[in-house]
């Protein structure tokens, strides 16, 4: 029983979080009536003023309800598909390196997988690079003078600009009463070096055990 009860715990401790309602059936819509009840949820996002667990779960729920489609209009929608906490903060996984997992595996995926999108053309996990490649037709060396151009410092980045985006993302969300208590100052927001998601962590250890 013991056994039991400890593989369970480890089964949710490891459980990604996922929003807490449902789309009409066949639709990533959700309605007025829907939205009317995920507004007033005040979730305690702040680490310090709530157990830092508590606070990452919070967080991911309500990104997760800010990428869902007519709820709140960001600049992370069709770019990002899910936030999940795991190991100790937030990721926001990006739509291109979604379901490849974790590990090393993973790792060498995501790589092989941002190789992929390189020759496809300029910047093309991005929507400006999408778009540029819409209308222009990309290709191999378009795309690799891109990354040295971005690597370089020459031109900028997408990366660079989302956690700008997540933090707009959480004012909204704030403003909305989706969350409270959030404070930009007790996190950290960055990218992942390779694979674009975005890793959303306390910045220091929180007074609150």
């Amino acid at each position: 029983m013991a056994k039991r009860g400890a593989a369970k715990k480890a089964a949710e401790e490891d459980f990604d979080l996922a929003i807490g309602i449902t789309p009409e059936a066949g639709s990533d819509t959700i309605t007025a009536r829907k939205a009317g009840g995920l507004v007033d949820l005040k979730l305690c996002v702040s680490p310090r003023m709530q157990k830092p667990a508590i606070a990452l779960r919070n967080m991911a729920k309500a990104l997760n309800l800010a990428l869902k489609m007519d709820f709140l209009e960001t600049e992370l929608d069709g770019v990002y598909k899910v936030a999940r906490v795991r190991e100790g903060a937030v990721r926001i996984l990006h739509k291109e390196y979604f379901g490849l997992g974790d590990g090393m595996s993973a790792s060498l995926g995501r790589t092989v997988r941002s190789f992929q999108l390189t020759l496809r053309g300029p910047d093309a996990a991005s929507p400006e690079g999408e778009e540029w490649i819409d209308e222009h037709g990309g290709g191999a060396l378009s795309g690799v003078l891109n990354l040295i151009g971005r690597k370089l410092n020459l031109l900028r980045e997408f990366e660079d600009k989302v956690p700008l985006y997540v933090e707009q993302t959480l004012d909204r969300l704030e403003a909305k009463r989706t969350v409270t208590d959030w404070h930009r100052e007790e996190w950290t927001i960055e990218t992942t070096t390779v694979g674009l998601d975005v890793i959303i962590r306390p910045a220091e250890e929180p007074d609150n055990e």
